[in-house]
This record gives C-alpha cells, structure tokens and sequence, in this order.
C-alpha cells in the first residue's frame, strides 16, 4: 500500500506544486489594505524564516519556503503552516529535489543555524491519513524517509505569495509580532517578513515643530503595519520629469508633518534560542529636501533574502523642517538645531531598543546610505553620543567636500526663511503657525538667497547638518585630523565614476561652446578658481569634442567632490581601522527617466546610478527586469555589502555560512583595505582592484587647489 500511495501523492503534489510555484502567475493589484483579524501570532509559532534561493535574476522562477524552526510533530506542524495561510504543498521527486532543498538549508545563512542540530526536518505533503509515518526528508542522505509522525522536528511548508512590486501585491499573509512597544501587525511576501510605517516619534507638529523628535509612546492595541506611512513634506528642487517620476515611485505614501516612520524588513521572526540577524539601517539621500524610507528603488527584499540581514529604512524631517537654527535667537533647549540629524540618532535608538523582536541584533548595526544619506554618515562618525549606535558604515557617494554649515550660515539661512515667510526673527510662534506648504514654498526663496551668497555650494545641499560644537563638536576633516573621529567604526565608502555628471542637465541642458567654458563653469566654481581649473593641465578642452564643458565639468566635480576628498581622508582613518574604499563602474538608470546624459548607454555612471544593484531592486517596476549582467552585478554588491554587514570585512570568511561563499566574483577577489597605494574595489561585471584613482589630479587638490572643507571653515588649516 505504501508505495502505491506515495505514488498516487507523488503526482498530485506535482501538479499543485508547478502551479503554485510558477513566477508568472498574476498577482493582486493593491488595493486598500486591512489587518485580518485572524493573523498568528510570531509567538505561536516561536520562529518561522523564510528561506530562497535567490539569485536575484528576475527571469528566472523562484521556490520560497518557510521553515518554522520549534521542533513540532508532523500535525502540529502543518497546522502551523495553515495559520500562516500556506497549505501549499511540497513535492520532493526523488533523491534530486531532496538534494536540492538540503543544499539550500545548508547554504542559507538564516536555516543552517536553526537546522544544524537536526538530521532529518517535515515538509508539508498534505493529511496522510490513518497512516503512522509522514514524510520527512533526510538532511545527512538527502533522501525522502517515512518515519513516525510524533517524530519531534523542524516543519518546511511552501510559501505561495508573489515577489513584491511597485502596486502589485498580496498583502493576505499577515503575521502578528509582540515588541517592547506594543503588538504590530505586519505581511510577507516571497522575501521577507514586511513591517511598514511604525512610528518611532510623536508627530513634529504644533509646539514639536523645529523641536527635537520625542519617542512614541507605546502601542495600546495592535499597529496596522501593513502598509507605508506618510511622508516628509517635501518640494522637489528640480523640474521636469525626473522629479514627477520620483514622486510616483514613493509607493503612493502621502505627505504629511506625521512623518517619521521606519520600516522593517527581516527575513526570519526568530524563536528562542536562536542568534539575531545583523541589522542593515538605511538613510535616503535627496538633498536632504527630498525622498523617503520608502521609494520603490530602496525594495530591500533581494538584499534581505539573500545576505540574510534586517533591512530598516526610515524617514526623517526634510528642508527647514529638518535644519532650522539660529541660537542668538532661540535657546538649543526650545530649538536646538539638527532637527533631521536628531530624528536619525531616535530611530537608531529604537533600533537598539526593538530589533531583536525582528529577528536583528542590537550589537551588530551597519548604517548605509546614499548622497545627502551618506553624508549623515559623515554626521554619525563625528557624534561621540551615536558612536555606541553602530558598528560598522557605508558610505556611498558622499560630497565631502561640501563642509558642515558653521552656526552663522546655518542661522542666516534659517533667517531668510522667516523673512520669506513674513515673521520677525525670533518670532518662532509666527513660524508654528504656518502651514507646512508655506514653510515649502518660503524655503524655496530662503534656499535662493544662501546660494546666491555661498555661490560654492550646490542646491543639492544647500540644508545640511551643523557643526554646533555639541553633538557635532567640529566638521569631519579636522575630527579626523584629530582622530576625534569613531575609530572603532569599520568604515567601507566609495563613489561612482561620474558623479556629477547627475548635474549636467540641470546646469547645462544643453552642449555649451568652447569659447564660453569660462562663463559656464562660473555658474558653479567662482571665476577665480575657474580660472585656476581651466589653467590646468588635468581637465582639457578638445576642439573636436561636441561636449567638451559638460565633461569638464563632469570630471573635475566628480573628483573635487566626491573622489579625491575620500582618498584624502582615508589615508589619515586607515591608521585606526581597516577601510575599504569601492568605485561603481556600472549601475543602473532610475527606471522611466529616458535617455540624458547620463543614461549608461553613454557609459557614464553618475549620481545615484549605484542605488538598484545595491538593493538589487532592478525589476521592482512593473516592466522592468534585472537578469543577465545586471543580475550577476546586482549579486556582487549585494554579497559584498551584506558580507560587510556581517563582520565589517567585506571579504567572506571562514565559518560563516551565506550564499557569497558561493559567488565566485567575490570569492575569486581580495579587496584591499586601504593603504598608501589607494586600493579601490572598481565596481563592474568583472570587479578589480585599482589603485592610485585619478592620482595626479588628487594631488594637484591636495596641494595647490585645496578643499572647500579647508577653505570655507573658519580656523580649519590644511
């Protein structure tokens, strides 16, 4: 009878199974979502993981498994399944596809742990019946056993749900999780378990406006957290379509002054006994004027699912909302400045204080983050008061040339904004009253005036943290000359080969002449230093080239800002901790922007253009694929910087088992800590190690043409 049966099972699980597990089967649009009142608890099931064998190629199909890690007879355990709302069934043909499901519990950072003490665990084949013995596979001979069904093990079931996508999902499988501030209720997807718009601050509102965030006070019913919160008010600094586009990819979240939400994104709700997660705290970049936690290019689904890490993203105030002060005014006690700074060092602490209830651990944090994100990294290493919050940074295209605002110009911006908005200096009052488009639209004119005043900066960065001799004690470049800086932080930073060529739009829409070079790049740099840049033997003009400017001007931005600050800088913080320094040589363009300048098929990588292979979030967009080359290199960042995650090295290393032992683009290639030879990871399908970047124009910098963060900083000497 036995054989009989397992046959007849055979082919019916078969059939379930290749449809249920078909990449292309539709999913539901989103529409408005509820908590179902019927959702477990992650305590009831004491440790459930999803697991995947993601290679994060689109166009390949995928199996998403959970594990539920609490040893359980085989009936406990499918019941379990049926609450998570999976009673899919799994069909192992043969000695092959058991091999196959070991290899991937083996290999997965997240299972091997919680499997390791078991030789054999249940997989879901449905009710057997009056039978004595279920089916279980063997993880030592990667067979199929039928053994007793009270037998006390690890339960596989499928997990059915879709990969989530811009405005497509299947929010159905809901999950209820206890944390020290009340009970959330939150969904999963193919990738990870999703805990959207927690508040970690009381709204900044009313009298909180322009004050520090205060923690939100503790949940008193169940969180609905299945969907995004509202958004920073925010305009965009740019016209046209870019910004349009950038607006829809915010997941249709509002805005609104009720901002400052993070989400969680963890690939296993752990059980007791089980070690935590490393955790992955991501800050946005735009400026600090614009964008969220939430946009789709920051999916973290690929990265969680793959490194097996927690991802948190969070939003924190933007604009003058986020960086208005003026001490002659008001007392740091009422407004005490870094208002945008001070919601990111609140959210890190929820993060110490909550994230072992998501499966992460406190003691083991990576902040990442991109543009004005990694400049609040730059923030985080000069705080004494975070150094506890974090273990190790990356940074990713930080302009580090661009220095803090001192308290003078931080206070004469934040005066051109009550005048913009018709309030007396100091009449703080005035400023509450006013409604959050009125505080956009004066910040739009108060922006202005500093620019037109502090012509060396750019728009981007016109709001940016303050160096107020309190929770920022002086700018990065003289704490790091001091090694006043967080020398304890493993530090891995580094840019894209064509950073500013981002700006190029903005600034020359259009090919500029030869003969008005001069008048164009003193738009940007004054004319005395344009001067000094045209006279150089390192930025050419060819008479042949059609776009001879803008790629001056692409080259020479790209290093003063972004390169040759980082190298310079990393010399001096690899004295204290290992650096390891990266250049992205290939990326991505933002998906429905069109062709620019900076589209790859010019071959430039500007600005941003490193966000999707980071995330692997290339086929987050509805029409949008990640496969082929792209795959292979979104894979490579992804190993690379969750590896980091890890153990601050970004090279595997022995005992630690993940699917980056398995990628031979990573593990065929040492990076190189920083040294006197300027080692750098170039970023590309077939990654290498470089050295001396741009060596000659860097030194000509160092000494002869010299920093803005030397320059612009009073009492701040090379």
């Amino acid at each position: 009878m036995l054989p009989l049966k397992s046959l007849v099972l055979a082919v019916v699980l078969l059939t379930i199974n290749f449809l249920l597990q078909s990449d292309a089967a539709p999913t539901r649009k989103l529409e408005k979502r509820l908590m179902l009142p019927l959702a477990p608890t992650a305590s009831a099931i004491n440790g459930v993981s999803i697991i995947l064998e993601n290679d994060v190629d689109s166009s390949k199909v995928k199996h998403s498994f959970l594990l539920l890690s609490q040893p359980r007879g085989y009936y406990d355990g499918m019941d379990s399944c049926l609450s998570l709302g999976d009673g899919g069934y799994i069909f192992i043909p043969g000695t092959a596809g058991a091999t196959s499901l070991v290899s991937l519990l083996n290999n997965n950072s997240v299972a091997q742990q919680e499997v390791s003490g078991y030789s054999q665990f249940w997989v879901y084949n449905g009710d057997p019946g009056v039978l004595s013995n279920c089916l279980a596979v063997n993880k030592l001979s990667g067979k199929t056993d039928w053994i007793p069904c009270s037998t006390q093990l690890p339960t596989i079931c499928f997990n059915s749900v879709m990969r989530r996508v811009l405005l497509f999902q299947d929010t159905d499988r809901q999950i209820k999780l206890d944390t020290p501030i009340g009970q959330v209720q939150g969904w999963r997807d193919m990738n990870a378990f999703r805990f959207l718009g927690i508040p970690y601050a009381e709204a900044p509102t009313g009298a909180r406006r322009f004050a520090a965030p205060v923690p939100k006070a503790p949940f008193t019913a169940t969180r609905d957290t299945t969907e995004y919160g509202h958004i920073c008010p925010q305009t965009p600094k740019s016209k046209g379509a870019g910004s349009a586009i950038l607006a829809w990819l915010e997941n249709s979240a509002t805005e609104d002054e009720d901002c400052l939400n993070l989400n969680v994104y963890t690939p296993s709700l752990k059980g007791q006994g089980y070690a935590p997660l490393p955790v992955m705290f991501y800050l946005h970049g735009g400026g600090f004027a614009n964008d969220s936690g939430s946009i789709i290019l920051f999916e973290p689904g690929n990265v969680v699912s793959r490194g097996g890490v927690v991802v948190v993203t969070i939003n924190y105030r933007l604009g003058l909302f986020g960086w208005f002060e003026d001490t002659n005014s008001w007392s740091r006690s009422n407004v005490p400045g870094n208002q945008a700074f001070r919601d990111m060092i609140l959210a890190l602490q929820w993060v110490k204080k909550n994230i072992a209830a998501f499966g992460g651990d406190p003691n083991r944090v990576t902040v990442f983050g991109e543009s004005a994100g990694a400049t609040s990294i730059r923030a985080l290493l000069s705080a004494p008061s975070t150094f506890d919050l974090y273990q190790n940074v990356i940074g990713e295209s930080d302009p580090i040339n661009i220095p803090y605002h001192t308290p003078q110009s931080a206070a004469k911006l934040t005066n051109y904004l009550m005048a913009a908005l018709g309030c007396n200096v100091g009449d703080l009052a005035c400023a509450r009253a006013k409604s959050a488009n009125d505080i956009l639209e004066a910040s739009l004119v108060a922006d202005q005036l500093q620019l037109n005043d502090d012509t060396w900066t750019t728009f981007a960065l016109v709001e940016r943290p303050t160096t107020d001799g309190d929770l920022i004690p002086a700018d990065f470049s003289t704490l790091v000359k001091a090694g006043k800086h967080n020398t304890k932080a493993n530090v891995m930073w580094g840019t894209t080969k064509d950073e500013a060529g981002l700006y190029v739009p903005l600034y020359f829409p259009n090919p500029v002449p030869i003969a008005n070079a001069s008048d164009a790049l003193g738009l940007v740099f004054d004319k005395n230093r344009t001067a000094i840049i045209l006279g150089s033997p390192f930025f050419p003009l060819p008479p042949a080239s059609t776009d001879a400017v803008r790629d001056a001007f692409t080259h020479f931005g790209t290093d003063y800002y972004w390169l040759c600050p980082l190298q310079y800088l990393s010399r001096q913080m690899a004295a204290y901790k290992p650096t390891y320094n990266f250049r992205f040589s290939r990326g991505r363009d933002t998906p429905l922007v069109g062709n620019n300048y900076c589209s790859s098929s010019t071959g430039r990588v500007c600005h941003s253009a490193d966000i999707q292979p980071v995330f692997a979030s290339g086929a987050s967009v509805p029409g949008y694929s990640q496969a082929g080359d792209d795959a292979r290199f979104a894979r490579q960042v992804v190993d690379w910087f969750t590896t980091f995650a890890k153990t601050g090295n970004p090279n595997p290393q022995p005992g630690l088992v993940g699917v980056e032992h398995q990628n031979t683009d990573v593990t065929s290639l040492q990076w190189l800590p920083y040294s006197a030879s300027n080692p750098v990871l170039d970023l590309n399908v077939q990654s290498k190690m470089v050295n001396n970047l741009e060596e000659d124009v860097c030194q000509w910098i160092d000494d002869v043409f010299l920093y803005d963060f030397w320059i612009r900083i009073p009492n701040n000497p090379k």
